[in-house]
């Protein structure tokens, strides 16, 4: 991955974090984007290896000015783009559909998934001249359904459906795209979900129970698989849907 230009679309807490991280390492030219702003200033300005930052573009993802902005910023700055990951999403609150606010649905329907096209439009735009990789990291809940949240799993299912559809639209112009159903991922904000509980422990422990290999991931975990999907070494999968789940859809 050394020299590839890869942006990462809500890359500055959890995964996304992790992914720039470790992608950074690889000394990939990396660009991330949020609505954090003070997030995304801390990432780009820790040390990192000399002459080649994290580089930060604020960005709502839902809004298809800004994300036209980014990925024109992108090719000013770099010339391509050849690596977009798109992981920026929200979650919502837990209720049944018929006490889900008209306004929550419209807000993570805005983000999970106007969010992934808008950044899928514009990216395949920016990359029918020399191909690249464009990965949407979705959910369990894309695959399996998702009760008290079902906004955020028909998100998720719509997600997977964007990336089969412009997999098949797009694989004869050089352009791969796949995601990703992860499963529980140990990251700050799912332990500050199982404290805000009050029962923390027990919350943890209800969700390990879904995943039949009997532990959360780490994030790090997950971002070895992404890497691996956008590297040459995956060079013949497309339109895939994959589950990273320690087993939680093979039930």
């Amino acid at each position: 991955m050394k020299d590839k230009v890869v942006l990462i679309m809500g890359g500055t807490a959890g995964l996304g974090k992790i992914m720039a991280l470790k992608f950074h390492s690889l000394d990939s030219k990396v660009i991330i984007t949020g609505r954090r702003e003070n997030e995304g200033k801390q990432i780009s300005s820790t040390p990192l290896l000399p002459g080649n930052p994290i580089h930060f573009i604020k960005c709502d993802v839902s809004n298809a000015v800004n994300v036209k902005q980014v990925l024109d910023e992108v090719i000013k700055k770099y010339g391509r783009l050849d690596v977009a990951i798109n992981n920026a999403g929200i979650l919502g609150k837990s209720c049944k559909i018929v006490d889900c606010p008209e306004e929550d649905w419209d807000k993570i329907a805005n983000i999970n998934l106007k969010g992934t096209f808008l950044c899928m439009k514009y990216e395949i735009e920016k990359m029918i001249p020399k191909g690249g990789v464009i990965l949407n990291i979705s959910s369990i809940s894309g695959i399996n359904g998702y009760p008290y949240n079902s906004p955020y799993a028909a998100t998720k299912h719509g997600v997977n459906g964007l990336t089969k559809s412009a997999a098949l639209e797009f694989g004869d112009k050089n352009i791969r795209i796949n995601s990703i159903c992860p499963g529980a991922i140990l990251t700050e904000m799912l332990e500050e979900l199982f404290v805000s509980t009050g029962q923390p422990e027990l919350a943890k422990n209800n969700v390990i129970k879904h995943h039949p290999i009997n532990r959360l991931s780490t994030p790090e975990e997950v971002a070895d698989t992404c890497i691996w999907l956008c590297s040459p070494e995956a060079s013949f999968i497309n339109g895939a849907v994959i589950p990273v789940d320690g087993g939680w859809s093979s039930k």
